[in-house]
């Protein structure tokens, strides 16, 4: 694993992989994951880059080390994972790197309903 502050980003996990963010360091995030939100099951989503499949099964391997059931919905976006999270009512990951170069991926997380995680910070529309 590498230098974990310098991937856990306010919304996000990202980094260069393998260099900063691997295999390893998904399976803890996963395993984490299920910690923290108490889920008996989580879903999880991947776009297209090389890694993100490794990555997301590395995930599932930690979430289901702790007990948790994945759903993997595959292929897809972050309005994908978004809507399977809102509509299983289940705490979901997104592996992507949006806009970012081919060498970094990265995690969005959030709970249940897709509902946004407590290190993301508030929309412009519900900070008044």
């Amino acid at each position: 694993m590498g230098d974990l502050a310098k991937i856990f980003k306010a919304y996000d996990i990202r980094g260069v992989v393998p260099d900063e963010l691997d295999a390893a360091t998904a399976e803890a995030a996963g395993a984490a994951f299920v910690r923290v939100t108490g889920a008996s099951a989580i879903v999880t989503a991947h776009d297209m880059r090389s890694s993100s499949v490794p990555l997301a099964e590395a995930f599932a391997r930690g979430a289901t080390a702790q007990g948790a059931d994945v759903i993997e919905a595959g292929l897809g976006s972050t309005d994908l994972l978004y809507y399977a999270s809102g509509s299983l009512d289940l705490p979901g990951a997104m592996f992507t790197a949006s806009h970012n170069p081919a060498k970094y991926n990265g995690l969005k997380l959030c709970r249940a309903g897709a509902a946004r995680s407590a290190a993301t910070p508030a929309s412009p529309r519900s900070a008044s």
